[in-house]
């Protein structure tokens, strides 16, 4: 069973997004807008995590404190997603009881990485799992033992110097890797590769994974390299 992410917000976009982030990541969601929705929902399916959207214009440290006074759900934990102009409730969160609070804008790996670390689920971004020889982060999925690539649910072909860029890739994920480093993973050793050579596959591997995901994942570092980032909401 995939584990149920509760969502507290009244932005429906907002939850739309979310929910999307988190089912590429192997997780299923669920909207409340107020706590009261979150009860009724705690009591009809098992709720593995709560995440409110925390905003200037709504108190959800209340909405928090209601969570850990009911026995249902005090034991759950709880993230809180600050967006700009609510930093001030931060103090108040941490005082009603949230586990983690994040501001945004945030890139969408810290929280899966927390969900996945608190829930025990052993996916990791950028790492393999124990079950399947693969690899994600964000909306990309890399299967390796059968070298087929999925980004937003939809597999792309890649050529072999591009899978090896991105497999290094997503194996350090957000750091950012030298053309030289890039070139000690993808090409042999005897082989002279000059910088733009490396520039030219990136292009390459950019336009692939840009005709599925909805943004530009590989960052250029002027004068630094190259680093897979996803977009922060």
């Amino acid at each position: 069973m995939k584990p149920l992410i509760a969502i507290c917000s009244h932005d429906a976009e907002f939850y739309l997004v979310l929910s999307h982030i988190l089912a590429v990541d192997g997780f299923t969601s669920a909207l409340a807008s107020n706590v009261d929705e979150m009860f009724e929902l705690a009591a009809e399916t098992p709720v593995h995590a709560w995440v409110l959207d925390c905003r200037p214009d709504n108190q959800m440290a209340d909405t928090c404190s209601r969570l850990r006074q009911d026995a249902r759900t005090s034991a759950l934990p709880v993230v809180a997603l600050i967006a700009h102009g609510a930093e001030t409730q931060h103090i108040a969160l941490l005082k009603s009881g949230i586990d983690e609070g994040f501001v945004r804008p945030l890139a969408p790996a810290k929280l899966l990485g927390y969900l996945r670390s608190r829930l025990g689920t052993g996916r990791q971004s950028g790492r393999r799992s124990d079950g399947a020889m693969s690899l994600n982060y964000a909306d990309i999925e890399m299967q390796i033992d059968t070298h087929h690539v999925l980004c937003n649910g939809r597999e792309i072909l890649l050529g072999p110097i591009e899978f090896k860029l991105l497999r290094h890739m997503l194996e350090n994920p957000e750091k950012v890797l030298s053309r030289d480093d890039l070139v000690g993973v993808a090409w042999p050793g005897n082989v002279y590769v000059g910088p733009r050579t490396v520039d030219v596959h990136i292009s390459r591997l950019r336009k692939s994974l840009k005709q599925s995901s909805h943004s530009d994942i590989i960052r250029t570092v002027r004068l630094g390299g190259y680093a897979l980032e996803s977009r922060t909401f």
